[in-house]
């Protein structure tokens, strides 16, 4: 730690240094480089000066000449050029004396130097210099020269003046017309003489400024090169002093570190990472990252090369162990190209192997029955529900068995619970053996079974439980001399897609199991639907009517439920709900119309609504959508299924991009692991358009933790009966520990719902969970009420309810 903190230390002033060198370097360049423009700038002010002075000059000697015609020949033509060509040198001075004011008069500085011929773009030049550098070296020689040229210019006017006064007949005298060409060729001498010293003044200052161009190049072509060599010079020394520790860190780091080429040939690699797939460092160096990863973590473009921009993206790859072993790392990696276009990836790889290890005996206490070694109860729902998504899409028949032990609290009660949980552990063992490949078997609890026989209706199954159960009649079971005879009584339902929903299979194939034990026992039951089930499925019709007529009707009503930020109360973020009023204006919450509308294909036509409402009243609340952070909205595995409700998704995002990044899309595990290619399609498309997605009660029985890679959510939103039983289950609390680890460590978002007590919420951020929703933040709200108030701070309420 010491060594760290001086190697910190060191660097700081060295990268600092280095820093100020090339500050300076910067700043001398910018400066010399201003420098030099000016002086550019001078001199081309210096050749616009040149050539207004020969206006200057043409202008006074036109006007000389003109003068002169018009004493020997008396055309008043001539008096007329006269003063228009006196006119140039006029331009000119009236512009220096607008100049010369305490304040310049801009404007008639311009027109005055316009009519002295000068070019429309040098004017800006005479202006500027004139203002700034009249007064240095020549230029201030120039100007004094410029002035003592007015007396005569004025001079010439008044006797062009004095001229068109006097009549032509009496310039026909010799001695009147001598008198006025001696006073024209006065005034020309005295021009001509001043025009002249003037001239020289000018060509000596555009010289001056030539020599100074001359020398302020070269001075900052010294300067720059100096500067130059010394910061190279420091530069490479940093370099080397760079490479050294960066050689240093890398064989000296505890986590695997190797450095590839583009072909992904291992070119280095340190000794942690030869620990960690078990191979010598030198046989390592030998090896491509094919070789070290097993079977599809490598990521190919379509010619076979490795594609780098994918392959690079930070996430856990499966590595091979010498032996052929699996090694988990959490891979991250950088690519960097040599000044030749080189390719080379310097990538760091920990060894997150036990981390899995937790996970999967995590996953297998939550999923599993610790007595018999069987799925559970809750691992038996999640598996119905992803039959039943799969028969409503593909089609087909399954059938679930419900088996109850006859007379098992005899043994218990005889024999002991030792006895009764050997002979459970045999039955179990009996069953798995006894189902075909394919089928699956699990405890519901006590002495209550479960078992699934996949593609199988009800005859076949029945045929199936049958041979089960004469072979049990001839099984042993050794537990205690006098023991009874083991047999059971099986309920068989049919799983359709007209099956409402898990707790409906799970109530049908009990009560089929009740009448098997009231028939006499140890037999077979199928369920039938009796005219009690045929009227429930015509409510079911009339519920989903009165939910067609309440979309139309403008009646399906959205809600809001809070979803406070850990750390940041005053951050806005919730859910949409959805209710619907009915026609007698009875409130219903979705469980009473939801199973009606998945079940007969409705769900799409739902979602489109609700969407559809969600933006219009989002775009007349500008107030509340600037100070909106993110609004949750649900997507039924329906509509994820369906190529036409994400082409609607998407033109409803690029006709509302304001609200993209506003909403984050909530579909649940089940349904984004039941129809992964297009629920990655799904995510893909939103989150191009600025959305954000969630993963909806994840968690259940951890077997979608191998998905998240192709499932690239920005939330987990932990399932519910995790989080209400965690503070009296230590599996769910240990569940709801391993989910928000597995988040942090994805970069996930994650957010615990059922939320129903202060002292559960207190836990929960103190195990670092980032979100929390659920009765004890806030009850569920109309969206209008929500958007329309004056928000505020999320605080903790600690009332207990179900779930919003």
């Amino acid at each position: 730690m010491g060594r760290g903190k001086e190697q910190h230390r060191r660097r700081v002033p060295m990268t600092r240094g280095l820093w100020v060198r090339f500050v300076l370097l910067t700043g001398m360049a910018i400066g010399l480089v201003g420098l030099s423009a000016l002086i550019q700038e001078l001199q081309a002010a210096s050749t616009a000066w040149i050539a207004g002075q020969g206006h200057w000059s043409r202008g006074q000697q036109d006007a000389t000449a003109a003068l002169s015609r018009y004493l020997a020949r008396g055309d008043a033509h001539d008096l007329d050029d006269a003063r228009r060509a006196l006119q140039v040198p006029l331009g000119d001075l009236h512009a220096r004396l607008a100049l010369e004011q305490p304040e310049p008069d801009l404007a008639k500085a311009r027109e005055g130097f316009l009519r002295g011929g000068n070019a429309r773009g040098d004017v800006s030049r005479l202006i500027f210099s004139f203002r700034y550098a009249r007064d240095l070296g020549e230029f201030s020689e120039a100007t004094r020269l410029w002035r003592q040229t007015d007396t005569h210019l004025l001079t010439m006017q008044a006797l062009i003046d004095e001229l068109d006064k006097v009549p032509p007949q009496s310039l026909q005298q010799p001695r009147v017309r001598d008198h006025y060409m001696q006073r024209v060729h006065d005034v020309d001498l005295q021009l001509q003489s001043q025009a002249e010293a003037f001239s020289q003044a000018l060509l000596r200052m555009a010289h001056t400024v030539r020599i100074a161009t001359l020398i302020v190049g070269g001075f900052s072509v010294l300067i720059i090169t100096l500067m130059a060599v010394a910061l190279a010079r420091r530069v490479g020394k940093d370099l080397t002093e760079h490479e050294s520790r960066f050689r240093a860190a890398f064989y000296q780091a505890n986590v695997g570190m190797l450095k590839l080429d583009a072909a992904g040939r291992v070119m280095e690699a340190n000794q942690a990472m030869a620990d960690i797939l078990d191979y010598r460092r030198d046989v390592l160096q030998q090896m491509a990252l094919g070789d070290l990863l097993m079977d599809g973590e490598l990521v190919l473009d379509a010619d076979g090369r490795i594609d780098w921009d994918r392959q690079l993206r930070p996430g856990e790859l499966r590595f091979r162990r010498r032996d052929g072993s699996l090694v988990w790392g959490r891979w991250s990696g950088t690519a960097v190209r040599s000044a030749g276009g080189r390719l080379s990836v310097f990538s760091i790889i920990e060894d997150v192997s036990q981390n899995h290890a937790l996970a999967r005996e995590i996953e297998h206490h939550a999923s599993h029955d610790p007595l018999t070694g069987l799925i559970n109860r809750r691992e038996i729902e999640r598996l119905l529900e992803r039959a039943l998504l799969q028969v409503r899409s593909e089609g087909g028949t399954h059938s679930l068995c419900y088996i109850n032990l006859d007379h098992f609290k005899l043994v218990n009660d005889s024999f002991g619970h030792a006895a009764g949980d050997q002979m459970l552990r045999g039955f179990a063992e009996y069953l798995v053996g006894a189902v075909r490949d394919g089928d699956w078997v699990g405890r519901l609890g006590a002495d209550e079974f479960a078992v699934f026989l996949g593609r199988a209706s009800q005859d076949e199954a029945k045929r199936v439980l049958q041979r089960l159960i004469r072979n049990l009649g001839q099984a042993t079971f050794p537990i205690s001399e006098g023991s009874p005879q083991l047999s059971c009584s099986i309920g068989v339902v049919e799983v359709t897609a007209d099956a409402p929903d898990v707790n409906w299979l799970m109530s049908a194939a009990d009560s089929a199991c009740y009448a098997a034990k009231q028939a006499g026992r140890n037999r077979v039951h199928c369920f039938n639907e009796d005219r009690l089930a045929l009227d429930e499925r015509r409510h079911e019709a009339e519920r989903l009517q009165r939910v067609s007529r309440a979309m139309a009707e403008n009646r399906m009503l959205l809600y809001a439920q809070r979803i406070a930020k850990v750390g940041d109360p005053a951050y806005l973020h919730y859910e949409v709900l959805v209710r619907m009023r009915d026609a007698d204006g009875a409130l219903h919450l979705p469980g009473q119309f939801m199973p009606a509308v998945e079940r007969y294909g409705m769900a799409m036509a739902l979602d489109r609504h609700v969407l559809g409402l969600l933006f219009r009243h989002l775009q007349v609340c500008p107030a509340h959508l600037r100070q909106l952070g993110l609004c949750n909205v649900n997507v039924s595995a329906q509509s994820i299924a369906e190529p036409s409700f994400l082409a609607f998704v998407c033109d409803l995002l690029e006709r509302n991009r304001a609200l993209a990044a506003k909403l984050c899309f909530e579909v649940t595990e089940t349904a984004a692991i039941s129809n992964l290619t297009q629920a990655r399609a799904f995510i893909d498309a939103v989150k191009a358009r600025g959305c954000r997605m969630a993963l909806d009660d994840f968690g259940s029985g951890l077997s979608s933790f191998g998905y998240l890679r192709q499932l690239p959510a920005d939330i987990l939103k932990i399932d519910g009966a995790f989080v209400r039983d965690m503070d009296t289950d230590a599996v769910s609390r240990a569940t709801v520990r391993a989910i928000s680890e597995l988040g942090r460590e994805l970069q996930m978002e994650v957010v615990a719902e059922w939320v129903e007590t202060a002292e559960v919420a207190q836990t929960l951020a103190d195990m670092g969970v980032e979100g929390l929703q659920g009765y004890a933040i806030e009850r569920p709200q109309p969206l209008e009420r929500l958007t329309l108030a004056n928000q505020r701070p999320v605080r903790l309420v600690g009332t207990q309810g179900p779930p919003g």
